[in-house]
């Protein structure tokens, strides 16, 4: 493949609009080529430009927050007022049309309140155990780019000596980083490298596999929610949650804290099974 048709090609693999067929030729063309390997780069580097743009730009100002705040007290008082007549509130409780209202302007409250707090400070509070990587699909949808934005860097490893995983990065990640054992699938190690998902200390482990790179991913489970897009599997007796973002499988599993994901050009069934391995 020429680099006139990859370069025609990058936009829509960048955005994982491609066919699997035409995936791997560009692919194969971008390992042997500096020059796409660097526009390919620039296109991801302007794509993440964008979504930062846009994300600052949707942050309400502190008057639209406090007015959405307000219009919610101002409803619940309204109903609490309204409903001072029924005969619930003679009895001495209040009624199922009252507690409703009232329940769902607190949670609309304190759910908006969550959404444009600060993200550092949300990640970072003592006790808090529910970060803005944890929010929503919208969040899920950003650490699936950036899984893939991390597995199709092609920068040096920090660390390619596997017994000297869990010295580096378990400080860092939270965790324990042990090497994983791929080698039913043929796995070669190729090293690995300290990254940051949703601005959390993550460990990015390196395989191929026929040719195929697998990236291991072992982070902190408590800083990500695992769920919609993904789809919820069982793999022998494990869960494992899957998915693809711009032509890459994505698959993730929770181990007893420890968060596992597997990113990859193989298909679904192969990622999940691999994450499915992992303990």
């Amino acid at each position: 493949m020429t680099c006139r048709r990859v370069g025609a090609l990058l936009e829509a693999y960048a955005d994982g609009e491609l066919e699997a067929e035409a995936v791997l030729d560009v692919e194969a063309h971008l390992a042997d080529c500096n020059g796409c390997s660097s526009r390919l780069q620039l296109e991801h580097a302007v794509k993440k430009s964008l979504r930062r743009q846009v994300y600052a730009e949707a942050q309400p100002n502190d008057a639209f927050r406090e007015r959405i705040l307000a219009s919610f007290r101002a409803e619940a008082e309204r109903t609490a007022v309204a409903n001072l007549d029924e005969p619930s509130h003679r009895s001495g409780m209040l009624s199922w049309s009252s507690i409703v209202p009232l329940a769902a302007a607190a949670a609309m409250a304190l759910l908006w309140s969550a959404k444009v707090s600060d993200p550092k400070q949300s990640a970072k509070t003592p006790g808090n155990k529910t970060t803005i990587a944890s929010v929503g699909p919208a969040s899920v949808e950003q650490m699936l780019e950036e899984l893939v934005d991390r597995h199709i860097d092609r920068s040096k490893p920090d660390v390619t000596e596997p017994a000297l995983l869990l010295e580096r990065m378990e400080p860092e990640v939270g965790v324990p980083v042990h090497f994983p054992s791929l080698a039913q699938y043929g796995a070669r190690w190729q090293g690995g490298k300290l990254v940051k998902i949703r601005q959390e200390p993550t460990a990015s482990l390196k395989f191929l596999v026929d040719g195929h790179r697998v990236t291991v991913y072992v982070f902190n489970s408590e800083h990500f929610a695992l769920g919609s897009p993904l789809k919820r599997r069982v793999i022998g007796d494990e869960p494992v949650y899957t998915g693809w973002k711009r032509g890459y499988s994505i698959a993730t599993a929770d181990r007893h804290g420890i968060g596992y994901a597997v990113a990859t050009d193989l298909g679904e069934d192969e990622g999940a099974e691999i994450v499915a391995s992992l303990h």
